[in-house]
């Protein structure tokens, strides 16, 4: 019997399995200890250890590196685990005043590439497609990386993005209000498209590799050229209507 790839259990065939539930939680959040993954998921104890061993013994996870900055604790850390590197590789974009930045991670959440791109003050959506096209090209051949372990490309701008991919208000780029992300990204890259505000997803990066850190209820604010804000609260994206938090 063929066993699940990580795009079958993230993307294709999502399921309620116990095992699926944990690949699920080590994507979202990195390195885990096995007390953390149950009080994540909200599986017993000991269906998160036998599941656990058998995600290792297929090589799906592996156990994380004493050093990594996603596991704190105070005396004695607790063993943690994470998804195996080479289970795949997902690509971060965000569409910035005059410029996109790019970032090429694995699913143990190591950044892998960072590109910026320069672009005229009002790109069009379909411009940008085809230049991100080219640069994760360009990152994934001078990485070594295989293109068919890209498992999806997420999608990050300022003003509001509904449920959908839809931006409903981008006024750093003006060009893609009414914009729907995944429409324009989704035909060119081939691949599945996350797209969000760039305040959710700034958030989202504290809990993982910031100060938020461990922290499962918290109020982000961002002061940039703009003033944006999101709340997390039980670990999760507080989201309003138009996908963005009610502040």
């Amino acid at each position: 019997m063929t066993k699940p790839s990580l795009r079958t259990w993230l993307i294709d065939r999502p399921s309620a399995s116990p095992e699926s539930l944990i690949v699920r939680c080590l994507s979202e959040r990195g390195a885990l200890s096995a007390s953390q993954i149950t009080r994540h998921t909200g599986l017993a104890r000991s269906t998160v250890s036998t599941a656990l061993n058998g995600l290792k013994k297929s090589g799906m996870v592996i156990e994380a590196p004493a050093s990594r900055d996603g596991v704190r604790a105070i005396g004695r850390p607790a063993a943690a685990v994470t998804l195996n590197p080479t289970a795949g590789t997902c690509v971060g974009i965000h569409l910035a005043l005059q410029q996109i930045r790019l970032i090429v991670a694995d699913v143990s959440h190591s950044v892998i590439a960072e590109q910026t791109i320069p672009m005229p003050l009002d790109y069009q959506p379909q411009q940008a497609a085809q230049m991100v096209k080219s640069a994760i090209a360009q990152s994934y051949k001078e990485n070594g990386l295989r293109a068919a372990g890209l498992l999806g490309v997420g999608v990050s701008v300022s003003g509001p993005v509904s449920r959908d991919g839809v931006v409903l208000r981008a006024s750093m780029v003006p060009t893609w209000a009414g914009v729907n992300i995944r429409d324009v990204f989704g035909p060119v890259l081939e691949l599945p498209i996350f797209a969000d505000n760039e305040s959710n997803c700034s958030a989202v990066a504290e809990m993982m590799w910031g100060a938020a850190v461990g922290q499962d209820d918290f109020v982000l604010f961002k002061i940039d050229l703009g003033v944006g804000g999101a709340i997390v609260q039980g670990g999760r994206l507080v989201t309003g209507i138009a996908g963005g938090a009610q502040i």
